[in-house]
This record gives C-alpha cells, structure tokens and sequence, in this order.
C-alpha cells in the first residue's frame, strides 16, 4: 500500500482516514472517450437548438403580426390620469 492512496478527511476524528479508489489508466481512457462523446453530442444538439430558433425568429420577423400589448401606448384610465395629476402637483408645491 502506499500512502499517497489514502486521505484525511476534515471534521473525521483525528487518525481517521479512508483508501481513494484508483482508477487505471485504461479507465480513465475510456471515460475520457465516453466525455467527449458526449461532448460532440451536446454540441451537435446545441446547433441544432439554434438553427431552430433562429429560423423560427426569422418567420416571426416575417410576419411581423406579433407584437407585446404591454409595450404599447394605450388610452390613460381615470385612476391613472389622476395619479399622473397629483404627482404633478407634487412636483410643483
């Protein structure tokens, strides 16, 4: 055994320490085969992700139809010309 295996863990009891696992090389080679399978995976569906949106922006755009109501400018209602009146008078006492 060698003692750069084990580790001391924080808050154990003094002298408490537990064996790592160690992985061989071969291990590790194919886990890092599998990572970047993955990797490309990702990648190729990230592409895919914003090709779709960007084509689906670009209809939106094309009909032009949609557009949020709550950025519009609509008629003032009676509660809020009169709150717009008093801030006024507000400003000017």
């Amino acid at each position: 055994m060698n003692v750069n295996d084990f580790v001391i863990l924080p808050g154990s009891k003094a002298g408490t320490s537990v064996r790592l696992k160690t992985k061989t090389v071969k291990e590790l080679q194919l886990e890092k085969v599998q990572l970047e399978t993955e990797n490309i995976e990702m990648e190729k569906r990230l592409r895919q992700l914003q090709s779709n949106m960007s084509r689906e922006k670009e209809e939106r755009r094309k009909l032009g139809a949609y557009h949020w109501k709550s950025g519009q400018a609509g008629p003032r209602t009676t509660q809020a010309r009169v709150l717009a009146q008093n801030n006024e008078n507000r400003k000017k006492v």
